[in-house]
C-alpha cells in the first residue's frame, strides 16, 4: 500500500490493484489516442494493454509522494514511453534500411536535438523531444549549461567562445563537452530508450 496524491489534491492509500483500477482510463485513453494514427495497422489492443499495465506497476513502484507530484502526472510520463514502446516499430518501419547516427551530422548543416530526433509524425514529435528535454534538463548541472550550449548551438557559441568564456585552452573546452555528451548518451540509453 502507498499513499498517493490525487489530481483533486486528496491523499489516498491505495494497493496497486486499486491504482490500476482507478487510472486505467487513463490507460485505455492513451492507447487509443496512440492506435486512432494508425489507420490499417494499429498495435494490438491486449498487446498496447499489457505494454501500459507494466509502465502503471513501474509508475506505481517509484511514485514518492514526498516528491509533491500527483500520481496522475507521474504516471502520464510512465505511458507515454509506454506508447512509444508499443508504436515504435511502427515509425522505425518508415527508415527500414536506412541507418543514420544520432552523433553523425546529416548534411552541410549541423543539427540540433530537437533534429536529431524528429520523426515524420509530428504529433510524437512534441512527445519525445519534452521527454528528452525533461530527462537532459534534470542531469545538467548550472555548470555544464554552457557546455550544453555549445554541444546544441556549434554555430552560435563554438567550442572557441566556449573556452574563452572559461578561460581554458580550446582542448580542455572540447574535453567537458565530450564528456557532457558521452553522460547525457548514457542518461538518454538508460531512461529514454530502455524498454
Amino acid at each position: 500500500m502507498k499513499e498517493i496524491l490525487l489530481s483533486n489534491g486528496t491523499v489516498q492509500t491505495m494497493t496497486f490493484e486499486e491504482v490500476s483500477k482507478q487510472f486505467e482510463p487513463m490507460v485505455i485513453k492513451h492507447m487509443n489516442d496512440a492506435n486512432n494514427k494508425f489507420t490499417y495497422n494499429a498495435v494490438e489492443r491486449e498487446d498496447f494493454k499489457q505494454i501500459l499495465d507494466i509502465e502503471v506497476w513501474r509508475a506505481y513502484e517509484a511514485y514518492d509522494i514526498e516528491q509533491g507530484n500527483c500520481f496522475s502526472t507521474y504516471l502520464h510520463f510512465k505511458l507515454q514511453k509506454g506508447v512509444r514502446n508499443a508504436t515504435y516499430h511502427r515509425y522505425a518501419q518508415k527508415n527500414q534500411g536506412t541507418t543514420i547516427s544520432s552523433s553523425a551530422p546529416i548534411g552541410d548543416d549541423e543539427l540540433k536535438l530537437e533534429d536529431m530526433f524528429s520523426t515524420d509524425d509530428t504529433s510524437t514529435d512534441s512527445i519525445f523531444f519534452n521527454e528528452l528535454a525533461e530527462i537532459i534538463k534534470e542531469n545538467v548541472t548550472e555548470e555544464e549549461q554552457d557546455a550544453l550550449n555549445c554541444l546544441l548551438n556549434k554555430k552560435e557559441f563554438p567550442v572557441v567562445d566556449y573556452a574563452a568564456k572559461h578561460n581554458m585552452t580550446r582542448q580542455a573546452a572540447n574535453q567537458r563537452v565530450k564528456k557532457l555528451q558521452k553522460k547525457l548518451r548514457q542518461i538518454i540509453a538508460q531512461e529514454y530508450l530502455e524498454i
